[in-house]
């Protein structure tokens, strides 16, 4: 470990001795270029399996329609060949067919077509229905007659008797024309067939009685892929279980023979357990897909050359080769460039920095730039001048400080004095039983009492709301019981610590502007709790209310302040007082409607000595 320590070192300090121009190259071409690199090999490889497995996805989506569309077809045609069997029609002629002249059995080829056609039952699929009995005689029953499927002998007899063994189950088999006989000599009609057949069985007793033959003209199962086959550059084909092609897009791949390619029919048969998915045929660097037709037993696959699929990847390859080569180029300049405006601003900071290391606060660094030591040189000109006013700051709210201890004092008048000269009143009054004077003179008394503290001395809120009492029962004989007072005061706060003389000033300006001025019977609620680890009181007046503007905090602007009558401190002055005592957080709030109420809240922070019991319950005094 301390070897790599050392080595570490010592090639950084080897570093440190190379100019910055020259390191700022050099992580360039490391640090730029090289996660370039492996973020467009990423990005490539990402790109490759998103658009493949997009593409998969398509082509999936697209077979799978098309492999269901050719098994509905399918299995309408199946469905129809057993309701043919059964009509009526059918089996008569079957049945009876020695006794069927040429006009009775054009009379019931009529009657199928007629039928067949109302319910469009074959949507032009079928091209033919041809019925044979059991000794051999045929007839067509839907179609052209001039034209019909005419099997070689060996391959129509091999046809009836796989339908025989089948009892009346169908029987596909894919022909063209090697299968058929020519309908003149020399003449050879070049078409495939896709042929349905099955034995029909009387209703009665369920004996065989006749066959029936369907064609489908191949074409119309291949003009279902043909279009999507064309479109993607990719060889679709249909094949039995017998690997037999049924269909093929691809017109030089024989219908009716076994598929060519073997060691594509093996990758088709290897991947029977996961049909509908696509696995790379390697040999032909091709994908292949493989989709069920149940309703005849057959299977649908799909051949596409990787370089259809990789195709859209030789353009993002492309493109990003040439912004990458762009961009490392742009690199290179900007870097040059770059460097040259780094190195300057970094001297003059750091003459600065030494300058202001020395306590020069006065010195302001030049902002001739706009980007980041540009800012860097702004913010350090910024906390200059913000140290520089913070001192001022500070300085000033002492002055404030003591102007406002020099208040306190004043509103004092004597106060020794004077509560010396009310004890002797209050007992004079005591003797001649003027209780109510007595009462009034007690509540100054202590009211004096609590003035000749310190100002900035805190007390407890059960003292402050004691406080509030007295000066409530001398206002109370003043204004002769005109009002009410409501003490809703959380018990769990009584032994918090606040300033002094907070309340009492709302209190006042309540009474005096809220109370005294109205018509009606006043009442003040004086509330307070504990809420998120503050110590908040609301007092509410329903006097004659204020508009915001007439009790402005700030006590150059408080018009009403100078009417404040006991402690001489003002509402403003308790609002300076919490914020220069407590910090800017806290302070008043004023709430009003003109004619209707007026409500201050006091913010103050949770102070305590003594555990509060938790378990008190709230009261209202």
């Amino acid at each position: 470990m301390k070897h790599w320590k050392n080595f570490f070192k010592f090639y950084i300090l080897k570093l440190r001795t190379v100019n910055i121009f020259k390191r700022l190259f050099v992580m360039f071409i490391f640090v730029t270029l090289l996660p370039i690199t492996l973020y467009g090999i990423l990005l490539y490889n990402k790109s490759s399996d998103i658009i493949q497995d997009k593409v998969n996805l398509s082509i999936s989506e697209a077979l799978t329609q098309i492999s269901t569309s050719i098994n509905e077809k399918i299995e309408k045609v199946r469905n129809d060949s057993i309701e043919i069997s059964y009509l009526e029609e059918i089996q008569d002629v079957l049945i009876n067919y020695n006794d069927y002249n040429e006009r009775m059995k054009n009379k019931v080829k009529i009657a199928v077509t007629d039928k067949m056609s109302k319910k469009y039952v074959f949507d032009n699929i079928v091209s033919e229905i041809t019925l044979y009995t059991l000794t051999g005689a045929k007839l067509n029953v839907y179609g052209n007659n001039t034209f019909t499927v005419n099997l070689k002998s060996d391959y129509f007899n091999e046809f009836l008797d796989i339908c025989h063994s089948y009892n009346g189950a169908c029987v596909w088999k894919a022909i063209n024309h090697n299968y058929e006989k020519r309908i003149a000599s020399g003449v050879n009609n070049d078409r495939n067939y896709i042929l349905l057949g099955k034995a029909i069985k009387k209703k009665s007793d369920g004996k065989i009685i006749g066959y029936m033959i369907m064609a489908i003209e191949e074409d119309k199962i291949r003009n279902i892929y043909e279009k999507i086959s064309s479109t993607m550059n990719m060889q679709v084909f249909i094949i039995d279980n017998n690997d037999i092609v049924i269909s093929s897009a691809d017109l030089n791949t024989p219908v009716g023979e076994i598929y060519p390619n073997n060691n594509v029919l093996k990758e088709i048969q290897d991947s029977h357990n996961i049909t509908g998915n696509n696995y790379h045929f390697a040999e032909l660097n091709t994908m292949i897909y493989n989709f069920p037709i149940e309703q005849a037993e057959w299977k649908m696959a799909a051949l596409i050359p990787l370089t259809y699929l990789q195709s859209d990847l030789k353009i993002i390859l492309k493109n990003f080769l040439l912004v990458g080569f762009i961009g490392i180029i742009f690199g290179i300049i900007f870097t040059l460039a770059f460097s040259i405006t780094i190195i300057s601003p970094i001297n003059k900071m750091i003459t600065g920095i030494k300058s202001f290391e020395k306590g020069d606060f006065s010195l302001k660094l030049v902002e001739d730039g706009n980007d980041e030591l540009t800012i860097l040189t702004r913010q350090f000109n910024k906390m200059a001048e913000e140290i520089t006013q913070l001192l001022d700051n500070i300085k000033m709210n002492e002055r404030q400080k003591r102007k406002l201890e020099i208040q306190a004092l004043q509103a004092q008048i004597n106060p020794h004095f004077l509560a010396n000269t009310l004890n002797t009143v209050s007992f004079i009054a005591k003797l001649k039983k003027e209780t109510s004077i007595e009462t009034i003179i007690n509540a100054i008394i202590e009211l004096l009492r609590d003035s000749m503290k310190n100002d900035d001395s805190l007390h407890t809120v059960q003292e402050e709301i004691s406080l509030i009492k007295n000066y409530i029962i001398i206002q109370d004989y003043r204004l002769m019981g005109k009002f009410d007072v409501e003490f809703q005061i959380s018990p769990q706060i009584l032994d918090f610590q606040m300033p002094r003389f907070i309340l009492q000033p709302i209190v006042e300006n309540a009474i005096i502007h809220g109370i005294e001025p109205s018509c009606r019977r006043g009442l003040i609620t004086i509330a307070g709790k504990c809420k998120n680890d503050q110590l908040i009181f609301s007092i509410t007046d329903n006097g004659v209310g204020m508009r915001i503007e007439e009790l402005a905090l700030d006590s150059k602007n408080n018009t009403v302040e100078k009417n404040s009558r006991f402690s001489g401190l003002g509402v403003s002055n308790v609002n300076n007082r919490i914020k220069l005592m407590m910090g800017d957080q806290y302070g008043l709030k004023v709430l009003s409607e003109k004619g209707s109420y007026t409500t201050i809240l006091i913010n103050l922070p949770v102070i305590t000595k003594n555990p509060i019991s938790e378990s008190r319950e709230e009261h209202h005094v």
